[in-house]
């Protein structure tokens, strides 16, 4: 290792040598050069140097850029070769150009230098009459640690943490176009490099701030430009050598992915053999030309244009209308998305671009992993340990005036706050309301439903639900094979599907997704609230045949279990795992055929990429909308789905994989591009979160928290962990790193997610988790409400099957 670092030392040594010599003194000839200009307060030593035109025409504005030294942030020049050769190359072509130098010193540097950086645009702005520079037409262009900081002014713009414009009060420090030389782009990501220029698995260290990423994780976060990439960032040109052995060229790469994947203009162009910190025209090549024509085309293509209106509403308007509100529900989508690393094969390309757009939150849960009970317990913005809401929908209707008293669900708050509501598809379990005499207070318009023939329903045997439909072509699988007795696991089905197969030749989510997008392009004079409501991926797993190519079989494997998966579970969670069929769930799907655990697998992937893409279709119809920049997009799941984890099939448990939902906000003004949030929340939050961010009154009642503390800063917290139940009595409890499960007879289990994500160690019998199980449990109610409508609690199915294995004096053996 000392070894490595004396040779990397070495090779920045000879490499920054050229680009580190002090410039010439004369400028070139066509070349007018002003140094040490004061931009910052006074007494500052940093200056700026000012490359013009020798010659210009009277009254024309310029384009202007700035340019940002390298030197890791602890040292460099404005003065010296690199900045020198940029700043006359931009000069001669046409530009005014300035070269600044930025606050070095340790423990000033962050977020000081890049407050240096964008105060170098705002005097451009400020002095722009006297200059004769157009302050539309400002670009910024960095090397190394330059590279960093103008990609950081370029994506950070308005950003209020970031953005201090005390020195130039009410001036923009936004750009039109950044070039980026061999800049670090993730500092979370950056890797130590080899002699080669091939990235190492190790991490490097830095020393823009003291704390390390573990110990300040979302100040690594926040300072990287990955993380601020949206759609609408500037064009960025990235130039970087492939034997660059000191920043990786990696990170070009990885900035360009992300840079592309949210839609953004974005230009990579790797340097064959070039190592780091060089100027743009070297002995081996000359790359002026190459950033000329790029901000000519970006800056100066822009002379003389009117600038294009970005919204539908004038300025007065905008400021007075409060945002609208895209809802997105997904039905029993679990973390089965590239972003969140649910499975190694699942092809999710039009989420990937989305969360790239806000705030996705990794580790968000239910409050129940079942449908009726989580989606009630959303959009009420109260707990089933409140409610006694935990199954069943007759009886919520039952107690709905008992329960919710003057509080109101979520879409009916909105609407009697002046939105207009609308709703497609599946938002409460039984489709946009669950409580018929109650619609029209929740809604004011509803999409279609789905017609389901008497020929299609009849491969379903009476499975309840037609927005579920169609079934594979040859019936469920289930019953075909073991008979009637196996109708309760119909929904464990699978199949590809024909146009023929699907009510005139849609699935129900292609029906969803055209009637959102249509709502999209009309013109609404009041905010709205748009809740689209995806069926897909709950079960049947059928999809549309293409979405089923997208995957080869033989790739797909089943989930590794430990031999004695099952051995530290408790007998509770033992009759939860079961399932409903006879001889239990796991035990059906593995006996049916030696390939109908993967072809199941198979089925869930395609039904993830089939309604990926109707996202998408939604999704592209608001960027495609006047709403595109005043609309706040939220989408999220009911639950997760266990795919044979635990040996379980279904939601409906205490484990990760039930719980575990994708969470994601993107707020116009508020949430960073790619931004990605660790810390436990609840599905309970998105209400209190929707109501702070749309300026309404608060609703007292809410149980959850508002998440715009997080999505304004990452390093912040949610004041609790997360509580979550299944049926009475039993309940989970997650924090950032541990899930602790109490069943209600007592029964413990405890799983350190840091270590074991997939929980197969059990910990609860260990004695040194004692005082970390006290601390989970005290947030466990010692009273929760008894279900809806029951006076006394009475065993449910699941003591009963315990009651019966004791009585046969064992469980399953694949239980065991």
């Amino acid at each position: 290792m000392k070894h490595l670092v004396i040779t990397t030392l070495l090779l920045l040594f000879c490499q920054v040598r050229h680009w580190a010599r002090e410039a010439p003194v004369e400028p070139p000839a066509g070349v007018s050069i002003r140094r040490d200009i004061n931009f910052l307060a006074k007494g500052r030593e940093e200056k700026l140097d000012l490359y013009e035109p020798a010659t210009r025409e009277p009254k024309r504005l310029l384009p202007a850029v700035v340019i940002i030294h390298g030197g890791g942030w602890v040292r460099g020049d404005k003065g010296r070769l690199r900045e020198y050769v940029t700043g006359t190359s931009l000069a001669k072509a046409g530009y005014v150009a300035v070269s600044i130098n930025y606050e070095t010193r340790a423990g000033h540097r962050w977020p000081n230098n890049l407050h240096d950086c964008k105060n170098a645009v705002r005097w451009l702005r400020k002095n722009s009459e006297r200059l004769g520079v157009d302050p539309e037409r400002i670009g910024v262009i960095g090397g190394s640690a330059g590279g960093h900081l103008a990609l950081m002014v370029a994506y950070t713009s308005g950003q209020a943490e970031l953005s201090s414009d005390a020195l130039y009060p009410g001036i923009s420090d936004e750009v039109g176009a950044c070039v980026n030389l061999y800049g670090i782009t993730n500092l979370q990501t950056r890797k130590e490099v080899k002699e080669d220029g091939t990235p190492s698995t190790e991490l490097k260290s830095h020393r823009l701030f003291p704390e390390s990423r573990e110990e300040a994780p979302g100040k690594w976060a926040l300072a990287s430009p990955v993380t601020h990439v949206h759609a609408k960032v500037p064009p960025t040109l990235t130039l970087h050598g492939t034997a660059d052995p000191v920043v990786d060229r990696d990170q070009a790469k990885e900035l360009h992915q992300a840079l592309t994947r949210a839609g953004a203009d974005s230009t990579l162009r790797l340097i064959d053999g070039a190592k780091h910190a060089w100027p743009l025209k070297t002995k081996s090549f000359d790359l002026t030309g190459e950033v000329v024509t790029f901000f000519d085309k970006h800056l100066k293509a822009s002379e003389g244009q009117e600038q294009p209106s970005e919204a539908k509403f004038s300025s007065k308007e905008k400021t007075e209308r409060r945002p609208n509100v895209l809802f997105i529900a997904v039905d029993d989508l679990n973390d089965w998305q590239t972003d969140l690393g649910g499975h190694p094969l699942v092809k999710t390309p039009h989420l990937d671009r989305l969360f790239g757009q806000g705030e996705l939150f990794t580790n968000a849960h239910c409050s129940q992993a079942v449908c009726t009970a989580s989606r009630n317990s959303l959009l009420s913005g109260l707990h089933p340990t409140t409610t006694g809401w935990y199954r069943s929908t007759k009886a919520m209707r039952e107690s709905y005036a008992e329960v919710m008293g003057e509080h109101q669900m979520l879409p009916q708050y909105f609407r009697e706050n002046g939105y207009r509501t609308m709703a497609v598809g599946k938002l409460f379990h039984q489709g946009v309301s669950d409580y018929r005499e109650r619609t029209d207070d929740f809604w004011d318009e509803t999409g279609p439903g789905y017609k389901v023939s008497g020929r299609l329903l009849a491969r379903g045997d009476g499975y309840g639900g037609r927005r579920f439909y169609p079934f594979p072509k040859e019936g469920a699988q289930m019953s075909r094979h073991y008979g009637k007795s196996h109708e309760d696991g119909n929904s464990l089905a699978c199949g590809p599907l024909d146009r023929e197969d699907m009510p005139g030749g849609q699935m129900y989510d292609e029906i969803i997704a055209e009637w959102a997008s249509g709502k999209l392009m009309e013109e609404h004079q009041e905010p709205f609230f748009l809740a689209v409501g995806f069926v897909r991926p709950h079960a049947p797993f059928t999809a549309p045949r293409p979405f089923y190519e997208q995957y080869d079989f033989e790739q797909i494997e089943e989930p590794f279990l430990p031999r004695d998966e099952m051995s530290d579970i408790p007998i509770l969670g033992k009759s939860i795992a079961y399932g409903r069929l006879p001889g239990g769930d796991h035990h059906a799907v593995i006996n049916l055929s030696e390939t109908y655990w993967r072809e199941m697998i198979h089925g869930y992937l395609a039904s993830v990429s089939f309604v990926d893409a109707q996202i998408g279709k939604v999704i592209a119809a608001l960027e495609e909308s006047p709403y595109r920049e005043d609309t706040i997009v939220v989408l999220w799941s009911d639950h997760g789905q266990h795919l044979g984890e635990k040996k379980h099939w279904r939601k409906q448990s205490l484990w990760e994989e039930a719980t575990r939902v994708p969470l994601f906000f993107k707020v116009p003004g508020v949430t960073a591009a790619g931004g990605r949030n660790h810390e436990a929340v609840s599905l309970l939050d998105i209400y209190p979160t929707l109501v702070e961010l749309c300026d309404l009154p608060p609703a007292p009642k809410l149980e959850g928290y508002s998440l715009v503390p997080l999505l304004q800063d990452r390093a912040e917290s949610r004041p609790r962990p997360i509580l979550m139940s299944w049926y009475y009595g039993n309940h989970a409890v997650r924090s950032r790193d541990w899930r602790y499960i109490r069943y209600r007879d007592g029964s413990e289990e405890l799983y350190n997610h840091r270590e074991d994500p997939d929980e197969f160690r059990n910990l609860a019998q260990r004695p040194e988790y004692a005082k970390l199980k006290s601390e989970l449990g005290r947030w466990i109610p010692e009273e929760p409400a008894l279900p809806a409508g029951m006076q006394q609690w009475k065993p449910d199915k699941l003591d009963r099957r315990v009651s019966e294995w004791e009585e046969a004096g064992a469980v399953p053996d694949w239980l065991k």
